[in-house]
């Protein structure tokens, strides 16, 4: 994990920390029981298809950052930033969609707790830490291009 982080550009830092908020935040209360207020649920205790999508866009992009670390040259259809931008706007919609649709018992909508904040939050770090590494390459560069650039950095990292 430490070289990871050390051989991952800032941009990508930013991102991998947005990703790893978005799994972190599976385990933080999300919602407040109806009936007995005091209990609150995490993400993981009401797990849907909206949280397995976050969950597998967060461990796609690591996944993507690791192979990048340890100077893996695959070649993307878009460059790794606006893979991560998109990733991350794309969980933060599911996160608004968890959102406006709460799990319910007995016809009583759970309450919210502050868990979902995180998510958002760390969809948004995601997202920005994406657009940032966009923004490395040349203003105008086809994506095609970015994306042959950022798996030609990472074999040069290692090499």
């Amino acid at each position: 994990m430490a070289h990871t982080a050390r051989v991952l550009h800032p941009d990508q830092r930013i991102g991998a920390v947005g990703a790893l908020g978005l799994l972190g935040s599976m385990f933080l209360p999300w919602w407040r029981d109806p009936f007995p207020p005091e209990l609150s649920y995490w993400a993981v205790n009401r797990f849907t298809f909206i949280e397995l999508a976050i969950v597998l866009v967060a461990g796609s992009v690591l996944a993507m950052f690791w192979g990048r670390a340890e100077g893996r040259g695959f070649h993307l259809p878009l460059s790794d930033g606006t893979l991560a931008a998109g990733a991350g706007i794309w969980a933060c919609v599911l996160v608004l969609v968890r959102i406006a649709d709460p799990p319910s018992r007995g016809g009583t909508d759970y309450g919210l707790r502050w868990g979902f904040l995180v998510a958002l939050l760390s969809g948004a770090l995601l997202a920005y830490g994406g657009v940032r590494a966009r923004r490395r390459h040349r203003r105008g560069q086809a994506e095609a291009a970015a994306a042959d650039q950022d798996a030609t950095e990472a074999t040069l990292r290692m090499g």
